[in-house]
């Protein structure tokens, strides 16, 4: 009997032992980075609209009025690949009847946003500006953006950073609690992201205002001065400990 107990205590002793040695601890800490950068991108968006109350009519003057301003631009030296049209829409419209105070039907308008994206430094920019201001009577805006060869060559730079800083901070952690950090168990990454608006300095200019700006001597490019975009990203890794 006392053989018996005996045995079965060294075997718990033995089992504890080997667990101790086999729960490891784990230090898990996240990194973060983050980078500015100033927009390179520009993107010079016109929208125009045109109404007809027939809708075979309203399309097709849509389409005259789409390739009648890119004509205008490419006469002018700008490059055709430049320019981009990425929605077009024709919906019906309604306008209050007073008499009947009900909706009525007043024709289709079609909207077709035509956008030239170019670099801060393309050489035409200003030239752009010109001829929407001086040709084109309809709404557009103006937009900052960061380019996908910025985004992608920054996403390096905010890994490495990302790293750098949950390894310092595994380090302080460790040094004060007096722990030895060893392997590395596992590591999760966050793809990059913008924080904000990702249009900067966006100008937003009405057909009425475009005849003031005619006398402007002043460069487009010189005059708006866009707000850096910050670009961050996280890493979290876990060290044995």
């Amino acid at each position: 009997m006392k053989k018996t107990i005996l045995s079965l205590a060294i075997m718990l002793f033995a089992f504890g032992s080997f667990a101790q040695n086999n729960q490891n601890g784990i230090l898990t800490v996240e990194g973060k980075s983050s980078v500015k950068l100033a927009p390179e991108e520009i993107s010079f968006t016109v929208n125009f609209s045109v109404k007809n109350d027939d809708y075979k009519q309203c399309a097709e003057m849509s389409v005259e009025k789409m390739d009648e301003i890119k004509k205008l631009f490419i006469k002018n030296g700008i490059d055709e690949d430049l320019i981009k049209t990425n929605s077009f829409s024709i919906r019906e419209v309604q306008k209050y009847d007073p008499q009947t105070r009900k909706s009525v039907f007043d024709g289709y308008e079609a909207n077709i946003p035509v956008t030239i994206r170019t670099k801060k430094d393309y050489e035409k920019n200003d030239k752009i500006f010109e001829l929407i201001k001086d040709n084109l009577q309809s709404n557009f805006n103006l937009n900052f953006a960061l380019s996908e060869e910025q985004m992608e060559a920054v996403k390096e730079k905010l890994i490495k950073l990302a790293v750098e800083d949950a390894k310092q901070k595994a380090a302080v952690i460790a040094q004060s609690a007096e722990l030895e950090i060893g392997k590395i168990k596992s590591v999760q990454y966050g793809e990059p992201r913008m924080i904000g608006t990702y249009n900067t300095n966006m100008e937003l200019m009405r057909a009425e205002s475009l005849p003031l700006l005619s006398a402007s001597k002043a460069d487009i490019t010189s005059v708006l001065s866009p707000d850096e975009i910050e670009m961050r990203t996280n890493i979290v890794i876990a060290w044995e400990i």
